[in-house]
């Protein structure tokens, strides 16, 4: 349960709980209270002893036998010693009036069942009056179970009242939550709805606010998706010109080491823009189309021989420890493009003499998961830097980058192409040093 609606939901439910206790606390402990859930006990002796003077002792016993029936009170009319004047219940008011009678002074005993009231008439006659409700704390309360009964009932009132408005009150941050995760996670349309923007308070203009923000951040990273894929597009076709400019000087001029690095710094931005097209195809989504049954380990047992090549000039190797076929969902050409950049990363970096280490197996626990981990013997990433190494252009060494020709979108696009898999792609420092990537992707149902 959400610690928001959770904290809400008790101090909703302690203060009700609060409330009725001192509700309760308030009759039984009154000094002078003699209301009755039905009426005053005062009101009803006056009355009682003004049948008492008109039509005597038979008189008030009607009065008191109709008060039982409709209003479901029991009473007796006592004198001033404590003798039984009028009523149908006086036997169990006896101990009552004899001790009210003893006092001197007028006491009046006040609860929530019972009381006894003195009282003068306009002649000057003094009376005791005694009343209690027939389900008194003889019948139900004094019992374990009348009074679990009762405190049931209280709790479960009110804890359907306090879930009501806390799920009020919670249900638009929640929702606010889980909108605000979704975007973080990449799904930019996601916005706030269930009915919240239509409120009218601070919730609704949270949602207002937040969606409207939402969509001034899609906007932008749309419209700088579209600047790249527009600016590589357009960069290609002079590029290529250029590099046909080379081709006919070599031809015209010879071999020229100008030419050579000409040459080579044309391919190095040729592969540039090859990768900035490739983050933007992903990011747009547009993979999502070509979707088809992958045989994960064949296609990691061609990209670990293919490394191998690489690997061989600096003097170290690549193991694939492979597992039985795992089988996953989505772009080919994708997912050979990422794990190519996650592998060829690690051959690089390896120190040589050394190996780049590849393990594919399904996880052990009921997820359904395929994990791929991918670990070199290199330096390593300081730690603090790990969690920056999939963004676009970040680079953890300027001047190591530059020297190998990066550009820092490898393992963007290894990140980009994993969460659209639906899958998850984190870093991390080996105990004897060098960095294992760890790839997890679903298994194809």
């Amino acid at each position: 349960m959400p610690r928001l609606f959770l904290k809400v939901f008790l101090w909703f439910w302690a203060t009700v709980i609060l409330v009725g206790i001192a509700l309760v606390l308030s009759f039984v402990f009154s000094p002078r209270g003699s209301y009755l859930p039905w009426q005053d006990a005062r009101r009803v002796a006056g009355t009682l002893v003004k049948e008492m003077d008109r039509h005597g002792p038979g008189g008030a016993t009607q009065f008191l036998s109709r008060l039982e029936r409709s209003q479901g009170l029991e009473a007796c009319l006592y004198d001033k010693t404590g003798t039984p004047i009028a009523g149908n219940h006086c036997a169990a008011f006896e101990h009552a009036a004899r001790g009210a009678a003893a006092l001197p002074a007028e006491p009046n005993s006040s609860g929530v069942y019972r009381n006894v009231v003195r009282l003068r008439s306009a002649n000057g006659r003094e009376y005791i009056l005694a009343t209690e409700l027939p389900y008194g704390p003889g019948q139900v309360h004094h019992t374990i179970f009348g009074f679990a009964l009762h405190w049931l009932v209280v709790l479960l009132v009110s804890s359907a009242i306090c879930y009501l408005l806390t799920l009020r009150l919670t249900r638009p941050i929640l929702r606010l939550r889980e909108a605000s995760r979704q975007i973080s996670e990449g799904n930019l349309h996601a916005r706030v709805s269930g009915g919240a923007e239509g409120r009218g308070d601070e919730f609704g203009d949270l949602a207002r606010d937040f969606n409207a923000m939402a969509d001034r951040i899609e906007n932008l990273l749309s419209s700088q998706r579209q600047l790249i894929s527009d600016v590589s597009h357009e960069l290609r076709s002079p590029l290529t010109r250029m590099q046909l400019a080379v081709d006919l000087m070599r031809k015209r001029g010879g071999d020229d080491a100008a030419l050579d690095r000409m040459q080579t710094d044309l391919e190095r931005l040729e592969h540039l823009i090859a990768r900035l097209l490739t983050v933007a195809r992903v990011e747009a989504g547009a993979a999502a189309a070509k979707w088809e049954r992958i045989d994960l380990t064949g296609l990691l047992t061609e990209i670990a021989a293919d490394a191998q090549i690489e690997a061989r000039e600096k003097n170290c190797s690549v193991v694939f420890r492979e597992a039985k076929a795992c089988m996953v969902t989505g772009d080919e050409y994708l997912l050979r493009s990422a794990l190519e950049n996650v592998v060829r990363n690690a051959v690089y970096y390896t120190s040589p003499g050394t190996e780049v280490l590849i393990m594919l197996a399904p996880s052990e626990d009921a997820t359904k998961m395929i994990v791929l981990e991918i670990s070199d013997q290199g330096p390593g990433v300081p730690e603090a830097e790990l969690p920056n190494i999939f963004r676009p252009f970040y680079r953890v060494g300027q001047a190591r980058d530059l020297q190998s020709g990066g550009a820092g979108l490898g393992l963007a696009i290894a990140s980009r192409v994993i969460q659209l898999h639906r899958g998850t792609i984190a870093a991390g420092n080996r105990p004897t040093g060098g960095l294992t990537v760890t790839i997890q992707l679903p298994q194809a149902s």
